[in-house]
């Protein structure tokens, strides 16, 4: 029975809300991330630091996690919808959103899509995890451990190594 009630056939545009949730979440993080690059908050001239890579390729990961993740949830399995709701608390929320202490509404860099970045990922990043909590409740599903294990290593990795990353 809970299985269904997270899954998505397909056949139709009625996704289960996680879902629709999820894939706003990860458009505002997304863009997000794309500003913080167009906008020269790291230089990427030249030979990398091994700080500046690791973040890249954690951002790519991220990306990559929070699709299978969809897929997983998508066919019914509890731990790809709990595994986006880690994304989107520990990534777009806490880490795609706090920086808005540093250029609060209305923010003169990219304006208006950096308010849209901040607050959209702070918003949507909350509101898919309780969705993802609430789904995970309603359907009385079980999810293991592993997909959210991987979602929170990757959030802290990325998380460690944006912090030392060299900021211009």
């Amino acid at each position: 029975m809970g299985s269904e009630q997270l899954a998505w056939s397909g056949r139709d545009w009625r996704m289960p809300v996680w879902l629709w949730v999820g894939l706003a979440t990860m458009f505002v993080s997304a863009l997000h991330i794309i500003i913080d690059f167009g906008v020269g908050l790291f230089d990427l001239h030249g030979t990398l630091t091994l700080t500046e890579a690791a973040t890249l390729v954690g951002v790519a990961l991220i990306q990559l996690w929070w699709a299978i993740s969809f897929m997983a949830g998508a066919r019914g399995n509890g731990s790809g919808v709990a595994s986006a709701g880690i994304l989107g608390a520990g990534w777009a929320a806490l880490t795609n959103g706090f920086p808005i202490v540093y250029c609060p509404p209305v923010c003169e860099e990219a304006r208006p899509l950096t308010d849209l970045g901040h607050v959209g990922s702070i918003v949507f990043g909350i509101l898919l995890a309780l969705v993802a909590i609430w789904s995970l409740w309603r359907a009385r599903a079980r999810p293991g451990w592993f997909m959210p294990a991987v979602a929170a290593a990757l959030v802290v990795g990325t998380v460690v190594s944006l912090a030392n990353a060299p900021i211009t």
